[in-house]
């Protein structure tokens, strides 16, 4: 399989080279600097304490900045991508402030023309995570596989009275791994066909992924929907982590021509046989409403979601998320205001944990 995948994406890029020559008068050059800063503060109920944080929330939406640069003419497009991501107050929780990171997310190339595109470099590939078809239009607020309260710790039942919040994380309960990763590697996409697109990819260890997605318009009712497989094997046959051997997962979402809207999520992975912890799985649901002329400034976008997790860890485990969401447009600033209330709970077969609410409000500046 290994083998005719990367026969698969040679013949694409030989394919993708052998196009009639351009002058360079008829090459169109562009490059140009674009990002955001995504800033939240969370406040909220442990169990135990009251608990304020500010944060760049970096399993939502980091910070980031990137340059995109391109040449295009009529038979192909040959482009590049740099983006860095930067984070102030990561791992923020109730009990700590966070640090500040920084990251490569994307350095790749990537040539197009009508028989699809082949990209190569550090990116997302297939399989980076499995597909999810949101179309709420609240991913800021809560994605399928992320929320503002990530680092968040759950206080353990049996703690003593007031004291610190010392238990499992929320993002730790709720899974973290939902797929295989920004990496290195090359993909080919294929063109779009009655609404479906394609991507086969190779990574640096060996490991394979494809995804499948499709979107639809039948008489104002749009329909999107996808799926991805990531096979975790390195080179040696052993899993690329302690835990996984594949992730899978897919959604679909359908957006009435009212602004009703309902998006639904399922992920599994399943474990390396060396791994005796069983395979976790999670699923999401989003019933949501965008709102347009309630506002002359943008859209505004509210959603109910409830997201459920099982066997992360260990057997009978199970993380619960339940959010009611906004997000408002400030289409002329380049800004979008979101926000909510969450209630997520957490319980194992060995301890109980008090639930955590807050809300949080954030803000994203796009340049």
């Amino acid at each position: 399989m290994t083998n005719f995948r990367t026969m698969l994406l040679s013949t694409a890029a030989l394919g993708l080279l052998t196009v009639s020559s351009a002058s360079a008068a008829d090459v169109e050059k562009k490059m140009a600097w674009s990002g955001f800063v995504n800033r939240v503060i969370i406040t909220g109920d442990d169990g135990e304490n009251n608990f304020i944080s500010h944060s760049d929330p970096v399993s939502v939406g980091q910070t980031r900045g990137r340059i995109k640069a391109s040449a295009k003419s009529d038979a192909m497009t040959v482009g590049a991508t740099i983006e860095i991501g930067l984070t102030d107050g990561d791992n923020a929780s109730q009990s700590a402030s966070g640090g500040e990171s920084f990251s490569v997310r994307h350095s790749v190339l990537y040539v197009e023309n009508s028989m699809g595109k082949v990209t190569m470099g550090h990116t997302s590939h297939a399989g980076e995570a499995y597909l999810v078809s949101d179309v709420s239009g609240t991913t800021f607020a809560t994605s399928h596989s992320a929320t503002p309260y990530a680092d968040v710790l759950f206080n353990d039942t049996s703690s003593t009275a007031g004291s610190a919040a010392a238990g499992v994380s929320v993002e730790t309960a709720q899974g973290g791994g939902y797929g295989a990763g920004r990496d290195n590697g090359i993909s080919y996409t294929t063109p779009k066909f009655n609404g479906f697109t394609a991507m086969v990819s190779h990574r640096t260890d060996a490991s394979g992924a494809y995804n499948v997605k499709y979107g639809g318009d039948f008489n104002g009712v749009k329909v999107s929907a996808g799926y991805s497989y990531a096979n975790m094997a390195t080179a040696s046959g052993t899993a690329k982590t302690a835990a996984q051997d594949s992730v899978h997962g897919g959604g679909v979402g359908i957006e009435l021509p009212n602004g009703l809207n309902i998006s639904s999520s399922f992920r599994e992975e399943e474990k390396n046989s060396a791994n005796t912890a069983p395979d976790g799985n999670n699923w999401m649901t989003k019933v949501g409403y965008k709102m347009t002329g309630l506002s002359d400034l943008g859209g505004t976008n509210i959603a109910l979601m409830y997201k459920k997790s099982e066997d992360q860890s260990t057997t009978g485990d199970e993380f619960e998320n339940i959010s009611l969401l906004f997000q408002q447009s400030l289409s002329d600033y380049g800004t979008t205001v979101y926000g909510g209330y969450s209630n997520l709970s957490y319980d194992t077969t060995a301890s109980n944990f008090d639930d955590i609410n807050g809300f949080f409000m954030g803000a994203v500046v796009t340049f």
